[in-house]
């Protein structure tokens, strides 16, 4: 059991309850107490940013085509398993009036400072976080001092260093059994937040992934991640 609690943060909003990256998915993460979101961002030809993982909508979406190159009055009325898919302005309303902190994972470079300008807007930019798997986009937002992490898909030393040497304040992983603990220490040895990354969630999944004691914890079930935290007493604490 971790010493003390990690953040906990909502991957797609709760998109192992309901449809990633939709309204319903952020409202339910938020109900649930999460410490934090992860939402993915994409631009749409004439430069609507909108919430989607995938760059075609067909791969997981009743919309069609490239994101890049279709408008979002075409993409508008869209659906994922019968939610309507959602720009970034709907989801940052919906967070708003919240303390919920923001992690915006950017799957190009070219469209951070667009973000932050909208963060901005709707005065969030200091609960915001810019993250990827390339470091333009990470650049960009450090111009600005947001914070910024790396992810990466294995938990190695070198995902530690090259989010050191791009400026980057936190690296992610996804959950790996047995070298998520080594990469954990590396990171913090660099002064990095150190995070996981969980997408297949199970509870005993998510158990195991917390006894690694990470810094943030980004899963599908933060319901699950809870109930563990929730249930089981700390380093140092008796159980009730």
């Amino acid at each position: 059991m971790p010493s003390t609690r990690p953040r906990i943060v909502g991957h797609r909003g709760a998109s192992g309850l309901e449809p990633p990256n939709t309204a319903a998915a952020i409202r339910r993460a938020i109900e649930l107490g999460v410490d934090g979101v992860e939402l993915d961002v994409r631009r749409t030809r004439d430069g609507t940013l909108m919430l989607f993982h995938d760059p075609v909508l067909d791969w997981d979406s009743t919309g069609h085509g490239w994101i890049r190159n279709t408008t979002w009055a075409e993409i508008s009325g869209a659906r994922i398993d019968g939610e309507p898919l959602i720009t970034l302005a709907r989801a940052l309303e919906l967070l708003a009036d919240t303390d919920v902190s923001i992690y915006l994972e950017l799957k190009e470079a070219g469209y951070t400072d667009a973000i932050l300008e909208m963060a901005r807007d709707y005065d969030v930019l200091d609960r915001v976080s810019v993250l990827s798997f390339e470091t333009a986009p990470l650049e960009q937002a450090q111009v600005s001092d947001v914070p910024t992490g790396l992810v990466g898909s294995v938990p190695t030393s070198g995902l530690a260093d090259e989010a050191t040497d791009c400026g980057a304040g936190s690296v992610f992983s996804h959950y790996v059994p047995r070298a998520i603990p080594r990469f954990l220490e590396t990171a913090r040895e660099a002064g990095l937040t150190a995070g996981v990354w969980k997408l297949v969630d199970t509870k005993g999944s998510v158990r195991d992934a917390l006894t690694t004691e990470p810094d943030v914890f980004v899963t599908n079930r933060p319901d699950y991640a809870f109930e563990f935290l929730n249930s089981t007493p700390r380093k140092g604490e008796r159980a009730v």
